[in-house]
């Protein structure tokens, strides 16, 4: 094998290990919410990361959807000050339309506001080490996040006895503080680095961003709702106590998703550095086939187990079967988080957006539906019809492109 092939194979090892790690963090810090804070208390918890998501995805509009297109032109360092702005505006004015729409509760107000801060700004940094092919340091900042995150909330509960979703607050706040630091030292030295395709555009990296990034976060942002907003829907309707235990359902799908999210960054990162369209394709198609033969038995695994054992491990009962009406779902979430990325590589973001908007209206109209009446089960339907109208619109955009009836602005 060559150098790069080794190479590559390395880094999707190294991603899917760290993913696994992140997947076992996880687990304890939403094991430790489940038997300290009740179904009430993780509900609040999800409200709360709800919030917080709000913020990172108008944040996005900047500082994350097209970090890695703007990157092929332009050096980190013309893109800090905009990003940095942008993000701050992004705390005061998604934190606070999320709770005059009443997304999120009024007590999460200034939560949202500064942990979504702290968030976009990690985010942002992650992007930038992805745009660079630093995909093992990306990696070991979203294990540094996972890590004290559970290291932190296990001594807000056992040590301060901090039992509370406020509790889970300062949890976090500390968790992402660490992580913002350990994404600075790893951009020592990064910031005047030149752009990644060799080519330096001496006009302004701004406009860019706002017109590839509006594209790529309006879809980030309606896909965080089409995740996220079963949990205001079953509030509503049901109650706190039926938000946490989709919440706990989500973390399922979660899990199933960790091949995908660990190798959608790469494709990213090579589709974007590819010289044809050939090579675009073939990339694509070949993390594709790896991430659909993974996902399919953690799927599988995730509706064959019985309820009594979600029992068991959760402290909460009616998991089972709304991850069983989730598979098809998980099967088509992983495919358009592959695909997905292929679109924002190119600079097709507003596909990404248009097919995100397909599937949150396939949720709002569902869950409205079914919610009231099956509760959980409801929304599980609701959302795994989402994602598989998403992933179908997805398919179809992503087909026209090979055949060149979609054009992306910039095909080198």
């Amino acid at each position: 094998m060559t150098r790069s092939t080794v190479k590559l194979f390395s880094d999707i090892s190294h991603s899917i290990g760290s993913r696994l790690l992140l997947l076992v963090a996880t687990l304890g810090t939403v094991l430790l919410n489940s038997h300290f804070l009740g179904e009430s208390g993780l509900g609040e918890v999800a409200l709360l990361q709800f919030g917080v998501l709000l913020v990172t995805g108008m944040a996005g509009f900047v500082a994350a959807g097209a970090v890695v297109y703007v990157r092929r032109s332009h050096r980190a360092a013309d893109i800090r000050k905009a990003a940095y702005l942008w993000c701050v505006l992004s705390a005061f004015v998604a934190s606070g339309g999320g709770v005059l729409l009443g997304i999120i509760p009024q007590e999460w107000l200034y939560a949202a506001a500064g942990l979504g801060l702290i968030q976009s700004l990690v985010v942002f940094h992650s992007q930038l080490l992805i745009a660079s092919g630093k995909i093992r340091a990306n990696n070991h900042l979203q294990i540094v996040q996972t890590s004290f995150l559970l290291l932190t909330v296990s001594l807000a509960y056992f040590l301060f006895e901090f039992t509370t979703p406020t509790g889970f607050m300062w949890a976090l706040s500390i968790a992402l503080g660490i992580s913002l630091i350990f994404s600075l030292v790893s951009l020592r030295g990064n910031w005047g680095e030149a752009p990644t395709s060799g080519i330096a555009d001496k006009n302004s990296a701004t406009p860019l961003l706002f017109r590839y990034g509006s594209q790529g976060s309006t879809g980030s942002i309606l896909q965080l709702l089409t995740n996220r907003a079963n949990l205001s829907l079953l509030d509503h309707f049901i109650g706190s106590a039926g938000a946490g235990v989709y919440s706990v359902v989500y973390y399922g799908v979660e899990a199933v998703w960790t091949i995908a999210r660990a190798l959608a960054p790469m494709v990213n990162t090579e589709v974007a550095a590819a010289a044809s369209h050939l090579e675009r394709h073939s990339i694509t198609i070949s993390y594709l086939r790896r991430t659909l033969l993974m996902t399919l038995p953690l799927a599988l695994l995730s509706a064959l187990v019985p309820e009594s054992i979600y029992a068991l491990i959760f402290g909460i009962d009616g998991i089972a079967l709304p991850l069983r009406i989730l598979v098809p779902g998980m099967l088509a979430g992983a495919t358009s988080s592959i695909i997905a990325h292929h679109m924002s590589a190119i600079g097709l973001h507003k596909w990404n957006a248009r097919t995100s908007a397909l599937g949150l209206v396939t949720l709002i109209i569902i869950g409205w539906n079914t919610i009231p009446e099956y509760g959980v089960l409801g929304a599980a339907f609701a959302a795994s019809s989402a994602y598989c109208v998403q992933a179908l619109g997805l398919i179809a955009v992503w087909l026209k492109a090979n055949r060149g009836e979609t054009s992306p602005p910039q095909d080198a």
